[in-house]
């Protein structure tokens, strides 16, 4: 779905993208979250991504980190794929669940945060139609979503869930779970950052600015 909007002109723009063991934070742990950050006078291709996976000092550990590198990284606007009504409330309830507390950066917050998935439910809805997927929206701009193959088939957010992210956590702690711990690194490494791009070039495609990413498009295997 495409979804035209005003090119609100910021100088720096950011995004976050989290991956769990299952959606209901009641159910599921976090086991990742990935910051992209984008200087608007360079081409996306420049674009820094950095990921942040669960460590043996839990999940508010992780936020913190997260959190810190976005309120560090001086945005002026923040686009997320659903951040709005999954990724920040999901950290909020995780948070809440573990006792925990983190300093929140102002752009999480409207309207320096933009949800590009919001627009879209609403006219979904309106048209009794199925919600887009960012991977939908993406290719009616002509945009190939870049696709993470692990174990000879498509990584998706229920195979993360269900598959990658609990093999990862299971890693954790353990004296023989190094190596397969990098493996499993890597995936997710590559699995995150794909998103954090598509999540920029969807936004970018809305204000009507033409972008090449590195990884749209592009297909990468992993064992």
């Amino acid at each position: 779905m495409r979804y035209p909007r005003d090119d609100p002109g910021h100088d720096r723009v950011a995004t976050v993208d989290i991956e769990t063991t299952a959606t209901d934070p009641d159910a599921g742990e976090l086991v990742s979250v990935g910051v992209g950050v984008h200087d608007r006078g360079d081409p996306l291709t420049d674009a820094t991504y950095e990921t942040f996976h669960r460590r043996g000092d839990g999940e508010a550990a992780l936020v913190a980190r997260a959190m810190s590198r976005l309120g560090d990284a001086g945005v002026d606007r923040l686009v997320t794929y659903n951040g709005a009504e999954f990724d920040l409330p999901f950290l909020t309830d995780r948070l809440d669940r573990l006792g925990a507390t983190v300093d929140w950066p102002p752009v999480t917050e409207p309207p320096a945060h933009l949800d590009l998935f919001l627009d879209r439910k609403e006219r979904a809805e309106r048209e009794g139609s199925k919600w887009p997927t960012l991977e939908a929206c993406l290719e009616a701009y002509g945009h190939a979503p870049a696709t993470t193959r692990w174990r000879g088939a498509p990584l998706t957010n229920g195979r993360f869930g269900e598959e990658l992210g609990p093999a990862y956590l299971r890693t954790l702690g353990t004296e023989t779970g190094g190596r397969f711990r990098e493996r499993l690194t890597e995936v997710m490494d590559h699995y995150l950052t794909g998103d954090l791009e598509a999540t920029l070039a969807l936004f970018y495609a809305d204000v009507g600015v033409d972008v090449t990413g590195r990884y749209l498009g592009t297909e990468t295997n992993f064992d």
